[in-house]
């Protein structure tokens, strides 16, 4: 992969500065941090999950702690980096292997967000308010790709949007896909005109 290659997909899949189609969750989580809460995240993947846990946190101004459960999967690595005074992001619970340590120092955490996938029940999560993300629909999805595009300033046409939007749609309504899918478009397209 080229250089601006490896740019023009950092810019497409990076972190939007705002959650669009989510701001009834987003209001639901900012006002659970005003009041000092913990709260559980779920959805399927590429649907905002992790993107809403810290747009939340950054707007309550709180000391975060964001654990990465797909790179901190073990006792000793989490214990390592979480903060009992601190608001602790445990982002893709599920990839964390939930012994009983794991369990009891989740469970004791004061202040967190625990973000996981439709379908995880764990008893420690119990009693935590639970936000639940949907899959975006095909129109939100398109919708965000004429965003990305937008501020990106990116050569596309709205064919090829719509087509991405429908093809992600059917993948559970994963925007991430969507993402990628036009980057690969984009990358190809502009194979000669660096970006």
């Amino acid at each position: 992969m080229k250089p601006w290659s490896k740019k023009l997909y950092r810019a497409l899949l990076k972190p939007p500065p705002q959650l669009l189609f989510r701001e009834a969750q987003l209001r639901e989580a900012e006002a659970l941090l005003a009041r000092g809460e913990s709260f559980l995240i779920r959805g399927p993947q590429g649907v905002g999950k992790t993107t809403m846990a810290k747009l939340s946190s950054k707007k309550a101004g709180f000391e975060t702690v964001y654990v990465p459960g797909f790179r901190c999967r073990t006792y000793n690595c989490l214990r390592g980096i979480v903060k009992k005074s601190a608001l602790n992001i445990i982002d893709d619970y599920g990839l964390i292997l939930r012994d009983s340590r794991v369990v009891e120092l989740v469970r004791c955490l004061p202040f967190k967000i625990v973000i996981t996938h439709t379908g995880l029940f764990s008893k420690e999560l119990e009693g935590l308010r639970e936000i639940v993300m949907p899959p975006y629909t095909e129109e939100e999805i398109l919708g965000i790709l004429e965003e990305r595009v937008a501020r990106l300033s990116l050569p596309v046409s709205w064919r090829v949007l719509r087509g991405c939007a429908r093809e992600a749609a059917v993948y559970s309504g994963n925007v991430r896909i969507a993402l990628v899918m036009l980057a690969d478009y984009l990358a190809e397209q502009l194979a000669g005109d660096p970006f």
